[in-house]
């Protein structure tokens, strides 16, 4: 009785180990099929061939890169994918330079049997992470109730996109000591004769090695407070080859949108399409900016050239030609050169003392010109005079001020000027220029609209004459008051 019961215990043990090995197998299978799911799934279509996948999660896919040249690809490949930017968190290459990097056999979930060594780790976070300023976030959100300056600030509707997302990008650069290798399976001892070897070797400069770039690559299931749909793609900022062709075509001459959105459009799908990265989606405005994108990045354009010295010389041989064709004409022209920048404060008659918004550089841009003719009506109208700014008409994006009279055939520009910016300096340096040039005006009335800079540099000049403030921008400016919603009119 004795040993039938202890062969059937020796049996039941059998039984169990041989369930227990099945249901490993039964787990390692489901466990591949469900990588195999995942991979050919999620990772497959995007994923370039230069990428070798070494592991993948729920909510990474890490793997390695043999040179430089494919990080660029393997990184844009994810962001086409995902529509979702990265920012630069952390690059600790600094902090490695200063002392020797540490030999390790495995690095995260690469291990090959060969001495490693991490030279530089950079984390990437998702763009709706956590704030790295706070304090400009916290300045954003805040709403101003009085704001009397003549300066225009942008009204943000959204103050910020972080929304505290934890997903991070890992890219490490890695040397491979491949001469160093053991084999599969060698013990603590035999690796830790090759790693003394390999220091020694270290020491006398003489160890060969390799270098890789592991990755590991963040995947929707990653990112935590914010959704990853097709209207991602909507929110997210131009490519910068996409906007360099912008200012490229602007600096031919071309602004016209519609025009620029086609050969954009094609500029994607033939150049930055290539045969190893993917295709850029429709809706992702990274690479198919909207209309109104593409005016703003052509109006950015045209500022950054109004410093142009090609246009300044152009304009100066113009001069030289205008001059000879009218030579009663007054003219008045100075080149936008670097100079020393300084904080000029004036004072106007009342005592009150004005500080500008901003330095003001010496040797800034003015151009004035009045024709004999002009000096005509001046003469007969100047008792009225209407002072407007113009600035979205102009090509440069340059306040171009026009001094303007109302005669008995309706309202005559009487002188213009165009000066680099709207400051009270450069306003009063023209008009000081326009009476200059007139004796014998002295008016009694202006009108203006709604600008600190122009009453201010008027009242420099003229101190004697009324100023008074155009009905329609008074009105205009009641309207967009009432239409604020912080107003609750």
């Amino acid at each position: 009785m004795k040993s039938s019961s202890v062969s059937v215990q020796i049996q039941v043990q059998k039984s169990i180990k041989m369930h227990s090995v099945f249901l490993y197998y039964i787990v390692l299978f489901i466990y591949y099929i469900i990588y195999l799911f995942i991979y050919l799934f999620f990772c497959k279509d995007w994923l370039p061939a230069c990428f070798k996948v070494l592991k993948i999660s729920r909510t990474h896919v890490s793997g390695f890169i043999t040179n430089k040249a494919d990080l660029s690809t393997v990184l844009e490949c994810h962001k086409r994918e995902t529509l979702i930017s990265f920012v630069a968190w952390s690059d600790d290459k600094r902090k490695k330079e200063q002392g020797p990097h540490r030999l390790v056999w495995q690095v995260e979930d690469l291990s090959e049997n060969v001495p490693l060594a991490v030279t530089n780790r950079v984390i990437h976070c998702c763009q709706h992470g956590n704030p790295r300023n706070n304090c400009k976030n916290l300045e954003l959100s805040t709403e101003h109730e009085h704001v009397y300056s003549g300066k225009r600030k942008r009204m943000y509707i959204q103050t910020t996109k972080k929304v505290g997302c934890t997903a991070k990008l890992f890219i490490r650069y890695i040397r491979r000591f491949d001469k160093f290798s053991v084999e599969k399976g060698a013990l603590k001892k035999r690796k830790q004769i090759i790693m003394d070897t390999l220091k020694t070797a270290l020491q006398k400069n003489e160890a060969e090695s390799s270098e890789i770039i592991h990755i590991s690559l963040p995947l929707e299931t990653a990112h935590q407070h914010h959704k990853i749909s097709e209207e991602s793609g909507y929110t997210r900022n131009i490519h910068p080859l996409v906007k360099k062709k912008i200012q490229e075509y602007v600096s031919l001459g071309i602004t016209s949108v519609p025009f620029l959105k086609k050969v954009l459009r094609q500029f994607v799908n033939t150049e930055l399409s290539p045969s190893d990265c993917v295709t850029p989606k429709s809706h992702d405005q990274c690479y198919f900016p909207a209309s109104h994108t593409i005016q703003n990045h052509v109006h950015l354009a045209l500022v950054a050239g109004k410093y142009s010295g090609l246009d300044q010389l152009n304009l100066e041989i113009k001069l030289k030609k205008w001059k000879e064709d009218d030579p009663t004409a007054h003219f008045f022209f100075r080149k936008c050169s670097e100079a020393q920048i300084i904080d000029i404060k004036t004072s106007s008659q009342d005592g009150d003392c004005v500080s500008e918004d901003k330095p003001t550089m010496l040797n800034t841009f003015l151009f004035v010109h009045q024709s004999q003719e002009q000096q005509r009506l001046l003469k007969r109208y100047g008792d009225m005079v209407l002072l407007d700014a113009t600035y979205r008409t102009t090509k440069y994006a340059l306040p171009l001020f026009l001094v303007v009279v109302r005669t008995n055939v309706g309202y005559k520009p009487v002188a213009e000027f165009i000066c680099e910016n709207e400051s009270i300096i450069a306003i009063s340096e023209a008009l000081s220029l326009i009476k200059k040039w007139n004796d014998a005006w002295n008016p009694k009335y202006f009108m203006t609209d709604y600008c600190e800079q122009e009453y201010q540099a008027l009242q420099l000049v003229f101190p004697h004459a009324h100023k008074y403030l155009c009905a329609f921008h008074r009105e205009q400016a009641w309207i967009r008051w009432t239409r604020e919603s912080k107003n609750s009119f």
